[in-house]
């Protein structure tokens, strides 16, 4: 009937056809965000309808009477439609826009926290099946209760339902992006591994740093994002696992200040085990410090802050490895705790400090020291904080190093503490814009600063919106004492 048309021809056929469909299938979903996936979906569908077409208008019935030709076109576009039916998305592989109206949560249209749980159980079943890799991301904006308290919830909650719209559309269609919390959100990601997880992360936090609301009145509002990130099998073999890995790299972000990315297989193990009923963590040592430390101090308040997120900036401009650079960013954060040993009366002093005032903010480094030495496993930083009022030239405190002879980390802090410093308010000027603080930097690089360390800190700045924003808050005697050099004020004149 099939004339020298064979039965191996007709299966070879066929299963040409059938993995062609498949591929096509399988980059269509693969490249849904770019225009690839619109085409090679077209393409597969125009592939279904031209072999049927073909055979409606050029089949002879019965079968009998069926040529070569046309009994290959009955034979594609059977497998074609059945391939393109098998290939379908599966019911628990869905994104957020495919989900039921029960299952989207109304305020930002992202999946509820529901759907994602769901969906997360089904990608540890078939990660753990086909020998696979996912990761979770879950975000969290940083201070966002600020914006409720000041604004009002009905502006709070136009600028979640707006951010959540770009965090979604940062990650593609197999991925899920979900509301996780008030204002928290997880995206879950498939076929990823931890290194693409770690620069799909880091993409959503600049996204966010980068983004302003209006919310009228001519208030625009910024925010910033700390996010935690697991992967599986690495960090957890289940669901509750992975979450549970995923919030305390998260809790370790915020801690150092916010505004950053934390892979769970980068926390130090004291960090990552369990506080419950036992020793407080690292992380819980550093904030309870650097809550102290703006506590004492309301000149200062988030000074300490910025300058971690500056220093680690620049850290990592320097190509230092990411321990290394979250060592900086806590050392930074503390730089200052050895103002808690300093009398209220000095730091509060709003006039010239005597000789003896001087000399008592100048052992602050000492102080911190001694303060950060009760925490053993802080020890790594004391080098940091000791040093951090020391000078390239020689001339700082308090052990007069010079040169190379600082810590690197010490001098990144330096720097980055006094452009935070020479943006800030004072009581006698305004803080100083970035274009006018850059000249004092390089004007004491090679005496107060390292030069390779401004070059660092100029060019991140330069690839960062969010470390240029201005310093409202003015700062005390402590924060001056980083801009005093044997009398004068460098960088300041």
């Amino acid at each position: 009937m099939l004339g020298t048309y064979t039965g191996c021809g007709l299966l070879a056929t066929a299963l040409a056809a059938f993995a062609t469909l498949a591929w096509l299938s399988w980059r269509a979903r693969s490249d849904s965000r770019s225009g690839r996936g619109v085409v090679l979906t077209t393409v597969a569908a125009l592939l279904v309808i031209a072999n049927t077409l073909a055979v409606a208008t050029g089949g002879r019935f019965p079968p009998g009477w069926l040529s070569q030709v046309d009994a290959v076109l009955v034979a594609v576009a059977l497998l074609s439609v059945s391939g393109a039916y098998m290939l379908r998305p599966l019911p628990g592989v869905r994104s957020s826009d495919s989900l039921g109206a029960g299952m989207i949560d109304p305020l930002t249209h992202t999946a509820t926290h529901r759907a994602f749980q769901d969906r997360l159980v089904h990608e540890c079943d078939r990660a753990y099946r086909f020998g696979d890799s996912f990761a979770l991301i879950i975000v969290d904006l940083d201070q966002f209760r600020h914006i409720n308290n000041r604004h009002g919830h009905k502006i709070g909650d136009r600028a979640l339902g707006e951010l959540a719209s770009r965090i979604a559309a940062l990650v593609r269609e197999i991925d899920l992006c979900a509301r996780f919390a008030g204002d928290q959100f997880a995206v879950v990601l498939p076929h990823t591994l931890e290194r693409s997880a770690a620069e799909i992360a880091e993409r959503i936090r600049k996204t966010v740093a980068a983004w302003t609301f209006d919310a009228g009145e001519a208030h625009e509002l910024r925010l910033t994002a700390s996010l935690g990130v697991s992967v599986y099998p690495a960090d957890g073999s289940d669901a509750p696992m992975l979450v549970e890995a995923a919030k305390r790299a998260l809790l370790a972000a915020k801690s150092l200040g916010g505004n950053q990315v934390q892979l769970y297989n980068e926390l130090p193990r004291m960090s990552a085990a369990s506080t419950d009923g036992g020793a407080p963590s690292p992380t819980t040592v550093v904030r309870s410090l650097a809550a102290a430390v703006d506590i004492r101090d309301r000149y200062t308040h988030s000074h300490s802050h910025s300058v971690s997120e500056i220093a680690a900036a620049v850290a990592a401009r320097l190509g230092l490895p990411k321990p290394e650079v979250n060592r900086i960013r806590v050392g930074a954060l503390l730089h200052d705790v050895g103002k808690i040993g300093v009398p209220d009366s000095i730091l509060s002093k709003e006039g010239s400090l005597t000789p003896g005032e001087w000399e008592s903010i100048r052992q602050h480094p000492v102080l911190g020291k001694a303060i950060i030495e009760q925490a053993p496993e802080l020890h790594d930083v004391i080098p940091l904080v000791l040093y951090h009022q020391e000078r390239y030239d020689g001339s700082g405190y308090p052990a007069h190093l010079q040169g190379t002879d600082i810590p690197l980390g010490a001098r990144i802090i330096a720097a980055a503490d006094a452009y935070h410093a020479i943006r800030s308010n004072r009581p006698y000027r305004s803080g100083r814009t970035h274009r006018e603080a850059l000249p004092e930097l390089w004007r004491c690089a090679g005496t107060q600063f390292d030069p390779d360390v401004i070059d660092a800190l100029v060019a991140a700045l330069d690839a960062d919106d969010h470390l240029r924003a201005p310093a409202v808050s003015g700062l005390s005697p402590m924060a001056e004492a980083s801009l005093e050099d044997n009398g004068h004020r460098v960088a300041l004149n």
